[in-house]
């Protein structure tokens, strides 16, 4: 008889082209529910799973708005570091 289950609610949106995955697990007893907003790895720059952001967030609409707005930030600061591919840089 199989005692684990769980129950997986997973919603997946997009920021800037980075996946973000907000996610409630439960029913995992004996564990208690798991909340998270997760940036998902990009293998075109060279992420791995290991490299996954996660924020875990609590039971209230509130806790979940703050998480987002944490991970958003992170992604628009990790855009601003990226190359655009466009011109010809070069140190003068």
């Amino acid at each position: 008889m199989n005692r684990y289950k769980v129950s997986m609610n997973n919603v997946y949106v997009f920021h800037k082209g980075r996946e973000v995955s907000i996610s409630h697990h439960r029913d995992r007893d004996p564990m208690p529910d798991e909340r998270e907003v997760a940036i998902i790895p990009d293998k075109d720059r060279g992420e791995t799973w290991s490299d996954m952001t996660i924020k875990y967030y609590g039971g209230s609409l509130n806790s979940l708005i703050d998480k987002l707005i944490e991970v958003r930030d992170e992604i628009d600061k990790a855009d601003i570091h990226q190359p655009s591919g466009e011109g010809n840089a070069t140190g003068a």
